[in-house]
């Protein structure tokens, strides 16, 4: 399925899911008016007021821990094309073959990293073909390195970090919101919305215009999280800028 297709479908779900939870919670709570054991008023109203709080809370921190998370890989790709530009630029003080041999795999690299950019996580053909590409990389320095032993602190480091940043992007697609965390999240959001519900039905209102409106609130607010904690798959997407915009033509 098309990633964005997929990501509006989420989208869609969680509003209806939500839709649906707040329908019922009315049912309930109308049939609830007619019990004279049903709880007041003011029990359903601090129940809703304690859920919406604890709702808020785990809203926050899981909203701001994918924001995050986003902005961390951002950063990422933009160290990532500095530490290629920087050995691309240092090449030049290296002897032939070395610096064409070192700029032709940096490039390889370079158009890797852009060719494997819509995939959410790293699977195991690409790190295989990454690890061949650090190997390239890394003999051409060394070579260059051997031949003018004087260049050594001047080359390493630069290329020392193009392949360390591969391993942080590598971990930092990993880290996620955990699974319990996630499902607790919707279990909290669709049990709000249905004590929500439950309130309005014991009064025998819908009020659609605050209800709907913090159902629809709520579900964009899940969904968003979780685009953001899927930077590769959804509408909110990484940028590759950084990498596109480097140019390697001899200084």
């Amino acid at each position: 399925m098309n990633p964005v297709v997929a990501d509006v479908s989420v989208a869609i779900g969680l509003s209806i899911a939500m839709a649906i939870a707040l329908d019922i919670g009315f049912r309930a709570g109308r049939r609830a008016a007619m019990d004279e054991h049903a709880p007041a008023g003011n029990q359903v109203g601090a129940v809703q007021g304690a859920i919406l709080g604890l709702l808020g809370l785990l809203l926050a921190f899981s909203f701001a821990a994918a924001g995050s998370r986003f902005v961390e890989r951002q950063d990422l790709i933009a160290q990532e094309a500095n530490a290629i530009g920087t050995a691309w630029l240092r090449a030049d003080l290296l002897d032939e073959p070395a610096r064409s041999e070192l700029r032709a795999a940096l490039q390889t690299y370079t158009a890797h990293r852009l060719s494997v950019r819509q995939a959410q996580g790293w699977e195991a053909s690409a790190l295989a073909e990454v690890d061949q590409l650090h190997a390239r990389i890394w003999r051409a320095a060394s070579a260059g390195v051997r031949a003018r032993p004087e260049l050594a602190l001047l080359i390493l480091p630069p290329v020392n970090e193009v392949l360390d940043v591969h391993a942080l992007r590598v971990n930092a697609t990993r880290k996620h919101i955990p699974g319990l965390v996630l499902g607790l999240l919707l279990t909290s959001s669709l049990l709000a919305i249905t004590v929500i519900g439950y309130g309005c039905g014991m009064d025998g209102r819908r009020r659609w215009p605050l209800t709907l409106s913090l159902t629809l609130l709520i579900a964009g607010s899940l969904w968003i999280t979780i685009d953001l904690d899927h930077p590769r798959r959804g509408l909110l997407r990484l940028n590759d800028a950084p990498l596109q915009a480097l140019v390697f033509t001899p200084p």
